[in-house]
């Protein structure tokens, strides 16, 4: 016989709509985090690090977490009781679908299992390239501590680790304790071991906390810097260097832009000192093009209002106050500053 689509709308409409706005919660919440985590600046270095690990065990962390968040919700009897009497819920299709929360809830489970088990291997991978990959440049993002270290002291060593561990455990026995074979021949099992979800999340808190990957606000600074001779650097170049090493460490090594320009040169020269290579590779010949420069900074950031100090001669002074005075198509909004000496 025919489907009839009116009998099938009101009989599953509701619950195919609901599921549908889960399902795409989830692939969104899974994409729109593996991508953070894989083009993101703030995590720039760590990705270089993890590789594709890093990605897969943040990406399946949120929808994790958001799976956690929903699994009670269908089993609480007292709350789904009074959605049944109460008159603020008076539709019949609306009831009949908490009639279904049983399924969801199974469904939110079979999630996490998944899930689960995409987090656990992506994170064993971590592990791995956190001793391999290990690098004095970036001491403060690595978990380990020496080049080599076995991966395993940082699955049991570390308060992420360990409580990871005890809740794969708690998570396996819940799983094995509801299958229909179990719950058929010994539901004091099933009943006892499903009551381990206050144990799950008493870890889930803990592990969360005792994640310290935690991203890094980027704001961006540009240092530009012109001079007529490659010696007026040299003064300034120590201090620079300093803070293009403290960022490159701390995974912001965008925060500040440095370029440096030499006006007048007969070839192109070089800061002297092996210390100085960073500087070496942010020396420009000629002027900064001062508008391509206002635009870029404009445009990423849109709608924002950005800080412009100069210190130098007039005629900088004045191009510098027009450029921030005009109108761009982004709505950044520059507010000027200087500080003159001649």
């Amino acid at each position: 016989m025919a489907v009839s689509w009116r009998s099938w709308l009101a009989n599953e409409g509701v619950k195919h709509l609901c599921l549908l706005i889960w399902l795409s919660m989830n692939v969104l919440l899974f994409w729109k985090t593996f991508l953070l985590y894989n083009q993101g600046p703030e995590y720039h270095y760590l990705h270089q690090m993890l590789g594709l690990g890093l990605c897969l065990s943040r990406a399946s962390a949120s929808v994790l977490n958001l799976n956690c968040s929903l699994i009670l919700l269908p089993m609480c009897r007292i709350l789904l009781a009074f959605l049944r009497g109460s008159q603020k819920v008076p539709s019949r299709r609306t009831r009949r679908l908490l009639d279904k929360s049983r399924t969801f809830h199974i469904t939110c489970g079979v999630t996490i299992c998944i899930f689960s088990g995409v987090h656990v291997a992506a994170h064993l991978v971590n592990a791995l390239n956190f001793s391999v990959n290990y690098s004095e440049d970036f001491v403060e993002l690595n978990a380990a501590r020496y080049r080599n270290e076995d991966p395993r002291k940082l699955l049991f060593t570390t308060v992420p680790g360990l409580t990871g561990v005890c809740m794969v455990v708690v998570l396996f026995l819940m799983i094995t304790a509801s299958t229909y074979a179990i719950r058929v021949s010994n539901y004091d099992i099933f009943w006892y071991t499903h009551n381990l979800f206050f144990v799950f999340y008493m870890l889930l808190m803990l592990h969360v906390s005792g994640d310290d990957w935690k991203p890094y606000k980027l704001r961006r600074l540009y240092f530009i810097w012109v001079c007529r001779d490659i010696q007026s650097f040299r003064w300034f170049a120590d201090l620079l260097c300093m803070l293009h090493n403290k960022f490159w460490q701390e995974n912001r090594p965008d925060y500040v832009n440095i370029q440096l320009y030499l006006s007048q040169t007969d070839g192109i020269q070089k800061i002297i000192g092996e210390k100085y290579h960073a500087l070496n590779s942010r020396l420009f010949i000629g002027r900064p093009r001062w508008k391509l420069l206002f635009d870029e900074i404009a445009k990423y950031n849109r709608g924002k209002t950005v800080g412009v100090f100069c210190c130098g001669p007039n005629s900088l002074s004045k191009t510098l106050h027009k450029l921030s005075n005009q109108n761009n198509s982004y709505g950044t909004r520059f507010e000027y500053n200087k500080e003159s000496f001649s």
